[in-house]
């Protein structure tokens, strides 16, 4: 009876061990992962982003920004947006007009804004587009003042609906660098430096001296400023892609 009891014992214990062991052995294999294909099989599954830039808020551009992966390692991005003109369009930090003729009251109106170009992004540990990025972007964007009726010395002129436009066009180099969460979310930081073209239409009231009255004769005068000057971006994106 005490060796049959035994040898029952023993037939369990090694079963046991067996069936352990089995399972130490298969719960190591599940845990073996390769960190370059874990990683490669994450940035494939990001092909496409839709952001906005919250730092241009500040400036008063509102954009809609998408990005699409087209090859490995290459990416096409545009952006369409508002602007609503927050500052006169003579610069934030200058004194104001300082030509010829007065300047007239303005008030904020709506523009747009459009921006396009390709990005390379050199990582070997991702496919675009997660990473540093490198490219090349085009722009355009212009920013209005509308003209209330509120003049110096004249009447005789409505100028309402007439806008004070500045248009800036031209091309930037660009870094940034762009991740994505796992809820799908997607973060850039965004760096551009370049040269733009700047168009600037305005109205000012000028006046001419009358010899034979002795008056001022005041009349309404287009002007068209045109200008080089650097150009520098700085962008916060934040956006969703897949």
């Amino acid at each position: 009876m005490k060796k049959i009891i035994f040898l029952s014992l023993l037939v369990s214990g090694f079963s046991f061990a067996q069936t352990n062991g089995a399972t130490e052995q298969t719960s190591s294999k599940i845990k073996v992962y390769s960190p370059s294909s874990s990683m490669k099989a994450v940035s494939e599954a990001y092909k496409w982003t839709v952001k906005t830039d919250v730092f241009s808020y500040i400036s008063g551009e509102f954009p809609v920004i998408a990005e699409y992966r087209f090859a490995k390692k290459l990416s096409v991005e545009a952006s369409a947006g508002i602007t609503y003109g927050l500052y006169e369009n003579f610069g934030i930090f200058d004194d104001g007009y300082t030509g010829d003729g007065s300047t007239f009251t303005t008030k904020a109106a709506m523009g747009t804004a459009f921006r396009g170009g390709i990005k390379f992004y050199p990582s070997s540990d991702y496919d675009a587009i997660e990473g540093w990025s490198f490219g090349l972007q085009l722009f355009s964007r212009t920013n209005n003042r509308e003209y209330t009726n509120e003049s110096y010395n004249s009447t005789n002129y409505n100028i309402i609906g007439e806008k004070d436009s500045r248009t800036k066009s031209g091309l930037a180099l660009t870094i940034a660098k762009q991740v994505f969460w796992d809820s799908n979310i997607s973060f850039e930081y965004f760096l551009g430096i370049g040269f733009a073209s700047v168009k600037h239409d305005f109205l000012t009231e000028n006046y001419e001296y009358d010899s034979g009255t002795g008056n001022y004769n005041y009349y309404l005068k287009p002007n068209s400023v045109k200008e080089t000057i650097p150009n520098f971006q700085l962008g916060c994106r934040i956006g969703f892609g897949n």
